[in-house]
């Protein structure tokens, strides 16, 4: 016969294990994010990158999607997602690429760089929602600071067509883009001319003088198809 204090015992052990139930219960059900027990795992250093292509242009490119991917794959294990992310998915989760040494050639492009991810676009990911862009766009060769505003959202977006002599010469454009806070979208590229599809986070009309305060000249084209618009550093005949 149970007496009555092994019957306290008995609720009191059903009574801490109905609680280690609900405590992991509960770790189950936080977003997948909040299992990273360390943050800094979000800025991976010393990250390969190379390719080669055609032309340096699209070597360049094609290096910088690799060197996501194989940021990515570091992290992976820490993040609880539902599937791999798309190349697209995975541009739009890296917050800042900071270029720690690079070589360039007519046809090939070598580097490491330190890759950061945007918090909030991860954790998107993770939890199965939808990806937005990451506060600043991938592609920038300074260190993104640690706590930024978030920009303002794409209010409209304009195709132009970017040209260049040096692929130098193209990522001071890339970088100014940027910096006048578009949404910068590769549509094509060529060794001396790229293809994009803008972002703007300001009405149209005044996408000329915004650009123009970061050292860009936006200029109409002939209103063809792939001639809307042309961009390239001011200055530059």
């Amino acid at each position: 016969m149970m007496t009555i204090s092994h019957a306290w015992r008995m609720a009191g052990r059903k009574h801490v294990a109905a609680a280690f139930a609900s405590f992991w219960l509960s770790l189950a059900a936080l977003p997948a994010f909040a299992q990273f027990s360390d943050m800094g795992a979000l800025t991976q250093r010393g990250v390969p990158a190379e390719a080669t292509a055609e032309n340096g242009v699209v070597a360049q490119e094609r290096a910088f999607a690799a060197g996501r991917r194989t940021a990515w794959d570091r992290i992976q294990g820490m993040v609880n997602a539902p599937r791999r992310p798309t190349d697209a998915e995975l541009d739009r989760m890296v917050r800042s690429i900071v270029i720690e040494q690079e070589t360039t050639g007519p046809q090939r492009y070598t580097g490491r760089m330190t890759i950061q991810f945007d918090a909030e676009a991860v954790q998107s990911f993770a939890e199965g929602g939808e990806v937005r862009a990451a506060t600043l766009p991938s592609g920038i060769a300074s260190e993104a600071p640690a706590n930024v505003t978030p920009p303002t959202p794409v209010l409209a977006s304009l195709e132009a067509t970017a040209r260049y002599g040096s692929l130098n010469e193209w990522l001071e454009i890339r970088r100014r883009v940027v910096a006048a806070g578009a949404k910068l979208d590769v549509m094509a590229i060529t060794t001396d001319r790229a293809h994009l599809n803008l972002g703007l986070r300001v009405p149209v009309g005044l996408a000329q003088e915004v650009f123009a305060q970061s050292g860009l000249q936006l200029v109409p084209g002939t209103g063809t198809r792939n001639d809307q618009w042309r961009l390239g550093l001011a200055g530059r005949s």
